[in-house]
């Protein structure tokens, strides 16, 4: 049964997105961060393609730096997680040198496979490591610096923003992209409504941290932002089992002995709820900054 009909809430579910105690687990197992992926993947019906679209806003930084520098441009992707994004850069920019920094060996790996057909020997990307508090990188070394979908994993955003700026050269540019924070309420919602978590609309956004709201004065304090876009996305998750598929991997929501079992979770779903569609909404925004 689910902990919180049991009414015994687990204190950490305010802040799995920014604890480091919780938040190398959420990335560690790779079936995990597919069954997530691919559920969002699957379901979304409107809105950019994410890595196409920041590889369009920094046509304007990489372009020039290409024809004004004797070597290839720098772009370092932090938090590059399953290396997705880094690809659509990857095959736009095949002459620039990538640097994928993370957190998590496991997401490294996973960037390594996604990126390997896209590379050559001119522009292999080379992997770090690394806290993106503390950027195992040179003051100026970067031409662009790239932060999807990653800021929200601090509970100190500013001073990755700090990092950031540090290491871009006075010419660069940095790319930042981030969730609304009521993205998906529909399914908060939909758990309070269903009382598989009753508890879910009252708990803290997990993209709070660093919100697309909040994003463009984060970004400020450290950069001159040059544009902001902020883009509407919409998602149909077909039937209770793609939806549960997506409903397990969220930290927030206390499943009890359903969390691990999307199986299970789909069947108390069509129980309660019925089989059909879903559909839910996150408002993505871009902020490019020099």
């Amino acid at each position: 049964m689910p902990s919180s009909l049991l009414g015994q809430p687990d204190p950490d579910a305010q802040r799995p997105f920014t604890d480091p105690a919780q938040v190398p687990g959420l990335y560690a197992d790779r079936r995990r961060v597919d069954r997530r992926s691919n559920a969002l993947l699957n379901a979304k019906i409107h809105g950019l393609h994410v890595g196409e679209t920041a590889a369009d806003l920094l046509t304007f930084a990489i372009l020039p730096a290409m024809q004004d520098s004797v070597s290839a441009p720098v772009v370092a992707d932090i938090g590059c997680g399953n290396g997705r994004p880094t690809r659509a850069l990857l095959t736009r920019f095949p002459h620039a040198r990538f640097l994928a920094v993370d957190a998590s060996a496991a997401m490294l790996a996973q960037a390594r496979a996604h990126l390997a057909p896209h590379q050559t020997r001119a522009n292999d990307p080379m992997y770090l490591q690394a806290d993106f508090h503390d950027l195992p990188l040179a003051d100026q070394a970067v031409d662009v610096a790239t932060a999807f979908f990653c800021l929200y994993h601090s509970g100190r955003p500013g001073h990755v923003v700090d990092e950031i700026s540090r290491v871009l050269k006075p010419t660069g540019m940095a790319l930042m992209i981030s969730k609304s924070a009521d993205s998906y309420q529909e399914l908060d919602q939909l758990m309070v409504d269903t009382g598989l978590d009753t508890d879910a609309t009252r708990r803290r956004s997990l993209y709070a941290a660093a919100s697309g709201e909040d994003l463009p004065n984060l970004a400020a304090a450290s950069l001159n932002v040059v544009l902001v876009l902020r883009d509407p996305h919409v998602f149909r998750f077909r039937d209770a089992r793609h939806l549960a598929d997506y409903l397990v991997t969220i930290p927030k929501y206390q499943l009890g002995d359903l969390r691990g079992d999307p199986a299970a979770l789909a069947a108390e779903l069509r129980r309660r709820r019925g089989d059909g569609p879903t559909t839910a909404t996150s408002t993505i925004t871009y902020v490019l900054a020099c």
